[in-house]
């Protein structure tokens, strides 16, 4: 597990990225945090996904990283049957974990 405090921007996936592993790339960063335990458990981590998945632009970065983590693990589990409107949604959360990293925003 990565703290948000150790986080560094270059190695965070940028989701303009056209490489053939891109999928295997953001779906190990987002394990770099277990939503599951920082939610406290699997119910919590889905709560706080459909909180940032209403209004991404006011969550917190832990919050952006544990609804990455929760959307990985469907990645996982449910592959190759994808959400509607999903990949769209792993670019905004990977573009937000960058921004506030770059601006040190780490809570």
């Amino acid at each position: 597990m990565i703290s948000n405090h150790d986080l560094v921007l270059e190695k965070i996936p940028n989701p303009e990225n056209t490489s053939s592993d891109y999928i295997e790339i953001w779906e190990k960063f987002a394990l770099t945090m277990n939503a599951y335990e920082v939610c406290g458990d699997s119910e919590k981590a889905f709560e706080t996904r459909d909180k940032v998945f209403k209004d991404p632009l006011i969550a917190s970065l832990t919050e952006l990283r544990c609804a990455l983590f929760v959307v990985q693990r469907h990645h996982r589990w449910n592959s190759p049957y994808s959400v509607p409107g999903e990949d769209k949604r792993i670019v905004q959360l990977l573009k937000l974990i960058r921004e506030k990293v770059k601006k040190r925003d780490l809570k």
